[in-house]
């Protein structure tokens, strides 16, 4: 038996909406971050049956591996169609000025690129281009077993949501210890990054700095939460700042809430 296969993980997270989600899986989205995943089967209409997510040490290479040999989702005959990555180091490039080898060589000077990571990138409907790196041993593990998943970014979903153009809207997605946050001003973007987060009041005071550069009132911001691993306290704390937070009904509803934003941009 392989090192690997002794190294076997549980995931921290898991829901069914199916007494048999396995035989009813129509297709399966993988949504990765520096520190986790999250695997999700999606039935014919779209709807949510089954989610597991696990936790591992920042880009841990034989952990994620470890996780694709030994999960039952991924062993069956169902293709993992769509793979979105929740890169904290990206760039947002409209699409007439999009270049390949210079969006990389801005990636590089704005975030630092090793040698072991490509770029890639992904086109929104918005005519904009969103530029990211992957590490390559990643992207060889993704290709050996997803052939037929398609990769793509976490942040092209989350900017191509509903816009509200009456109100200025923050949008909080956590990932276990990454978190991305959008901030729109009656529609208009005005932030959005992807970070790892050890203190919320750090992430709190980053989005205050924010608003007030763009003269955006932080009790008037329409808050929204979603993502997985979302701890009681980190919600208290956010709605002291934010009393117009629409505050997360359950884990479930919060880890939903972001799967249905997957599979809407994707259908």
């Amino acid at each position: 038996m392989s090192l690997i296969r002794e190294e076997k993980l549980h995931p921290v997270q898991h829901f069914n909406m199916h007494d048999d989600p396995l035989t009813n899986i129509e297709t399966l989205h993988l949504l990765i971050w520096p520190q986790g995943l999250c695997i999700a089967g999606y039935g014919l209409s779209g709807n949510i049956l089954t989610t597991k997510v696990y936790t591992f040490a920042a880009h841990d290479i034989h952990a994620i591996e470890s996780i694709f040999m030994n999960e039952p989702l991924v062993a069956g005959p169902q293709p993992v169609t769509h793979i979105w990555m929740a890169e904290e180091r990206n760039m947002i490039i409209p699409q007439h000025l999009f270049n390949e080898e210079a969006a990389a060589l801005w990636l590089d000077k704005f975030h630092h690129i090793t040698a072991h990571e490509t770029i890639h990138s992904t086109t929104l409907k918005q005519a904009v281009s969103i530029a990211y790196p992957v590490f390559n041993d990643l992207n060889t593990l993704l290709k050996k077993y997803f052939i037929e998943g398609k990769l793509n970014t976490l942040s092209g979903v989350l900017l191509q949501q509903e816009i509200s153009y009456e109100h200025d809207v923050l949008d909080i997605v956590f990932l276990n210890e990454t978190v991305a946050f959008t901030i729109r001003k009656k529609g208009k973007l005005i932030a959005h990054q992807i970070e790892k987060v050890t203190d919320i009041n750090n992430l709190v005071y980053k989005i205050a700095s924010i608003s007030q550069d763009h003269k955006i009132v932080q009790d008037d911001l329409k808050v929204s939460v979603s993502g997985f691993c979302i701890k009681e306290n980190i919600v208290n704390e956010l709605k002291q700042f934010y009393p117009k937070m629409v505050v997360p009904g359950s884990e479930q509803f919060s880890s939903f809430t972001l799967l249905s934003k997957l599979i809407s941009c994707a259908l």
